[in-house]
């Protein structure tokens, strides 16, 4: 096994003190890394501690990667310099390992926790209008309605279960998915859609609902 010399360590220690600061300064800036992963950390208890952890796990796997060979594209440019893979091989494996593993400790202790959506919109094809949760939709008797559930933020993923019941509709039933494709009753009346809807593989939910009147022509 190669004996490293202190300063070697010094080097390795302070080339990952740099990559620590670097992956901080990208995440307060929002760049590099998905806006989805920095809205996940501030959804943090503790979302300072949970950047440092963030940023600390990032750092030690990229050294670590990069010292076990492994490229790394973003980083790629710097590698071309000797003294830099000379710094980066003086940080010992087992080093970058206990580092990453109390990162991982540390995030796991304030590991944001998913939210339910706070708001969705309601789209039918053929409209212009969009429709807001307790808002009615007027429709004619026999129409067909595809109607489609939005998210509040546009990148969120929505996850979606439908109910519908009254008179407005032909059947009473249940649907999946985001988007519902109605036949309505061919005689005036009332109904309502029901929508219980998750956003980013989150297990919480929220129920939203939209009245169903049809009117005659």
């Amino acid at each position: 096994m190669k004996t490293r010399k202190p300063l070697e360590v010094f080097r390795g220690l302070g080339m990952l003190l740099v990559l620590w600061a670097a992956a901080l300064i990208a995440v307060r800036l929002q760049l590099v890394f998905p806006r989805s992963v920095i809205v996940w950390l501030s959804e943090s208890p503790n979302p300072q501690q949970a950047l440092v952890a963030f940023s600390a796990l990032v750092s030690s796997g990229v050294l670590a990667l990069l010292r076990l060979g492994i490229e790394v594209p973003r980083i790629k440019p710097l590698m071309a310099s000797e003294t830099v893979r000379a710094y980066i091989t003086g940080i010992p494996l087992w080093v970058l390992g206990s580092i990453f593993a109390v990162a991982i400790g540390a995030l796991f202790l304030v590991f944001p926790s998913c939210q339910s959506p706070a708001f969705v919109t309601f789209r039918v094809e053929g409209r212009q209008e969009t429709y807001q949760p307790n808002g009615t939709l007027v429709a004619k008797p026999d129409e067909f309605l595809a109607i489609t559930a939005q998210p509040m933020q546009q990148d969120a993923i929505l996850s979606c279960k439908w109910q519908y019941i009254g008179e407005a509709f032909e059947v009473i039933g249940s649907n999946s998915g985001c988007e519902l494709n109605l036949k309505l009753s061919g005689q005036p009346g009332n109904g309502l859609l029901t929508l219980q809807a998750s956003q980013d593989f989150c297990n919480q939910s929220s129920v939203f609902s939209l009245g169903v009147k049809i009117v005659s022509p």
